[in-house]
């Protein structure tokens, strides 16, 4: 009779054993549940099962974390591992190899991640993230990705080197800088950031005026000095945003035509909600004149002579 019952049972995990071994090169990583509100998904099922303090997760699983859930995931306990923040859909793409060489693959499709790899990655080890609108790929590294609701992603890098692509544009992010895209735009520029709303203040800019007595106009200049050509004129109560600033001079970046152009003024206020406006190098310039849709009479692009572009910028928080 336990005979019997021993076949049974083994009749019915044999399918079962028959999947997990399948690919024998595949990995498993272990869950923990740092705060409550935590589930899996397991591959090729519908059903989302709630973890309350470990599981054992594969390729294929997918795990997310409600409002107030966090979990950690941990590939090798050397330091290798990824921390799953609230409101976060994350799932394992590829998880194989052994201890000294490996390939790990993830798509976030919503929320933060924060990765961390503890070790110098050798040429045939990868670690690579998906996102709704870019890829990231790192090597011995730590960064924190952050997916919305329109499917914009952004990463901060805080070591190493990672490198974003999005169809034909690629960027290395090295530390203390980030890089974001949307859907069906082109990669975001490199710029200097610790934290997103950071990252967010240097690419749209911060809300800002300039306070001016008697009706007069400032003028543009294609870079952040007098010695750059003027490209144009615009009224201070026009400016509502700036795009960047000089480190020891009163030049600001500003919109322009659809390119950029500076303008310099002493009576300059910033939105105090800024998280911090993008710095530039003194002498910043020339910026690229190929973006203007016009200049107006009597400046045309064909009678600007454009200097020797100085150092690329310098952004900071």
């Amino acid at each position: 009779m336990r005979l019997r019952v021993f076949l049974v049972l083994f009749s019915l995990l044999l399918p079962i054993l028959g999947t997990v071994h399948a690919q024998s090169d595949e990995l498993a990583a272990s869950l923990e549940v740092l705060a409550t509100g935590v589930e899996v998904k397991r591959v090729n099922t519908s059903n989302w099962i709630t973890v309350n303090l470990e599981a054992i997760v594969g390729v294929g699983d997918t795990i997310r974390t409600d409002v107030t859930g966090k979990a950690r995931i941990t590939f090798f306990a050397d330091g290798v591992d990824t921390d799953i923040e609230p409101g976060t859909e994350y799932r394992i793409t590829r998880f194989e190899g052994n201890d000294s060489s490996f390939h790990i693959a993830a798509e976030v499709v919503i929320g933060q991640t924060l990765q961390r790899i503890g070790r110098l990655l050798d040429s045939n080890s990868s670690y690579d993230i998906t996102t709704p609108s870019m890829a990231l790929a790192a090597r011995g590294t730590q960064f924190v990705i952050r997916v919305n609701e329109s499917g914009r992603a952004a990463t901060l890098v805080s070591q190493g080197v990672v490198n974003a692509e999005a169809e034909a544009d690629t960027a290395d992010v090295p530390p203390g800088f980030g890089i974001r895209r949307d859907p069906g735009e082109t990669l975001s520029e490199v710029v200097a950031a610790t934290s997103f709303e950071e990252l967010d203040a240097a690419l749209d800019g911060c809300p800002a005026t300039i306070q001016v007595q008697g009706d007069f106009s400032l003028n543009v200049r294609l870079g952040a000095d007098i010695t750059f050509p003027l490209v144009g004129t615009i009224a201070p109560e026009t400016i509502d945003h700036f795009f960047g600033k000089t480190i020891a001079s009163n030049w600001y970046r500003i919109p322009f035509r659809g390119g950029f152009g500076w303008v310099e003024s002493a009576s300059a206020n910033i939105d105090s909600a800024c998280s911090g406006l993008r710095q530039f190098t003194d002498q910043f310039g020339p910026e690229d004149i190929n973006l203007y849709e016009s200049l107006g009479n009597p400046i045309a692009l064909t009678d600007i002579e454009v200097p020797t572009p100085t150092a690329e910028s310098t952004p900071a928080s």
